[in-house]
């Protein structure tokens, strides 16, 4: 449903720890009530979490932005309602933020049925999801154009970033290639180039792994990488820690065991030589260990939850 995924889409948009996201959220639910009272022209927004149209959300935004300035005189003041909402324009910054999700949700959507419908060479996927935002023009009239310009930018990236992580738990199926831990909050969808250093291989999904939160920390670090056999290799850096039981237990028992693959999309060998080339990774890695059977992660075709 919109209202979860507004309000963590709010959440993380904003200053973490800040109150914003309830507050919008309170906001919204505060407005669904007074459309129940008194709809004029928006009867179908009664339920605004059940909207898909950002045009239709940009109305109801307009129209409350112009009963916020009646104060005591609008019809949306009803003793049951706390007036600050609409009066200190909670309600219309709310709707403005929650158009802003629409428009981020609907193009995620249109990457992630790419992605899943996708046949074709693993390669051309990237140039397949280089598709174009399209940004309501109405959201960025009066703005100069690099204002405009920095807002679809900052849109496409949040959306390019959320995708890549949708097809990354996707394929390994919500799983941590290392220790197969199955919890999708603790896992992390890991650039094997990372994004900052190559723009076209920023949605490539051969040049991502899915590991939990401390292995995530040491690939981004260089602290471990992968052999061309997909087999677990530690830097030299880690090993200055080798006598610390942790490192022992998480890192050491791991060493020279192959990480379970995806049946599609595994990982690219070339960026894994490019990753290995950042960090001391001279040590001869050993054979594989056999810890825990190891069987290739069945490639899922749709995403699990809630787009």
């Amino acid at each position: 449903m919109n209202k979860h995924a507004y309000s963590k889409y709010v959440y993380l948009t904003n200053l973490a720890g800040s109150n914003k996201a309830a507050s919008y959220v309170k906001a919204i639910e505060w407005l669904c009530r007074l459309l129940e009272i008194e709809p004029f022209s928006f009867s179908d927004c009664k339920n605004i979490w059940v909207i898909e149209s950002t045009e239709r959300i940009h109305e109801l935004y307009e129209f409350t932005l112009l009963e916020s300035k009646k104060g005591k005189a609008s019809l949306w003041n009803i003793d049951s309602i706390p007036i600050s909402y609409l009066r200190d324009g909670f309600c219309s910054a709310a709707l403005k933020s929650y158009e802003d999700y629409l428009i981020e949700k609907h193009y995620e959507n249109e990457l992630v049925d790419v992605f899943d419908t996708y046949n074709g060479d693993e390669s051309e996927l990237s140039n397949k999801l280089d598709l174009p935002l399209n940004y309501p023009k109405y959201l960025i009239e009066g703005l100069n154009g690099k204002q405009g310009e920095d807002i679809i930018r900052a849109v496409r990236v949040r959306s390019n970033q959320n995708v890549f992580r949708k097809m990354i738990l996707s394929i390994y199926n919500q799983s941590c290639c290392i220790t197969g831990l199955n919890i999708p909050d603790l896992n992390r969808a890991s650039h094997i180039i990372p994004w900052s250093k190559d723009e076209a291989k920023r949605l490539d999904p051969t040049n991502g792994l899915c590991l939990s939160a401390t292995y995530d920390a040491a690939f981004d670090r260089n602290l471990i990488s992968l052999d061309d056999d997909y087999r677990l290799i530690l830097s030299k850096n880690l090993r200055e820690y080798a006598t610390n039981n942790c490192v022992k237990e998480y890192f050491l028992k791991k060493e020279g065991m192959k990480i379970d693959l995806p049946e599609k999309y595994k990982p690219n060998k070339d960026y894994l030589t490019v990753h290995r080339n950042q960090g001391d990774y001279s040590f001869v890695c050993p054979k594989e260990t056999n810890q825990r059977k190891r069987h290739p992660i069945a490639t899922i075709s749709h995403f699990s939850g809630s787009r």
